[in-house]
């Protein structure tokens, strides 16, 4: 590995399938309610697998700055997304790998990956205190979605439709389809971006 790449990684187990943590990775809708950091989150194209949005960040102690970060997500396959990404000059590349483990159970590994080369070198140290700390808080603020999503979906929860009338019916035994992109309302805050239209 280069010197310039400052690598991490981290892995974590969860009650949810592999189906519902890929749906909270693509669900772009919660960021910013969900995650103090962002400001806003505009989706400027997204097809089948792959996704480029814009996020407005908030700086910590700074939040009337708001950098713009560029980012580009693809499924690369079944049990693998990556993002490439720009914040604040460095150039990132983030792979998600998730193992099913059983129905209800997977193992999540983030592998974070950032390029610093001229003057970014210097952001080493720091990155190497924030890194681990924003991947734990961003775990934590997640978390109650995916166990919730799951009990949802256990229920045969249908986004747009809602649970089943007849209570008999509200025990979903099957396996749960993941394709994204992930649905989202008519008119939803994330496709309102003047260039995305």
């Amino acid at each position: 590995m280069s010197k310039k790449v400052l690598e991490f990684n981290f892995k974590k187990q969860i009650n949810c399938s592999k189906e519902v943590a890929f749906w909270n990775y693509w669900d772009h809708e919660h960021l910013d309610v969900v995650h103090d950091g962002y400001s806003k989150s505009d989706i400027m194209y997204d097809r089948r697998e792959y996704m480029f949005r814009v996020d407005e960040i908030k700086l910590p102690l700074l939040g009337f700055l708001k950098p713009l970060t560029p980012i580009f997500t693809v499924q690369h396959d079944e049990d693998t997304m990556i993002t490439y990404a720009i914040q604040f000059g460095v150039l990132s590349k983030t792979i998600i790998k998730i193992k099913s483990l059983s129905e209800k159970k997977c193992e999540i590994n983030m592998n974070y990956k950032f390029y610093l080369n001229s003057w970014r070198k210097f952001l080493r140290p720091l990155l190497k205190i924030l890194v681990p700390r924003w991947n734990e808080k961003v775990w934590l603020e997640d978390l109650p979605i995916k166990l919730r999503r799951q009990k949802v979906v256990d229920m045969n929860f249908k986004d747009f439709i809602g649970l089943p009338k007849n209570i008999k019916d509200r025990n979903f035994t099957g396996k749960e389809s993941f394709k994204p992109p992930i649905p989202r309302l008519k008119n939803s805050t994330r496709d309102q971006h003047p260039l995305k239209k």
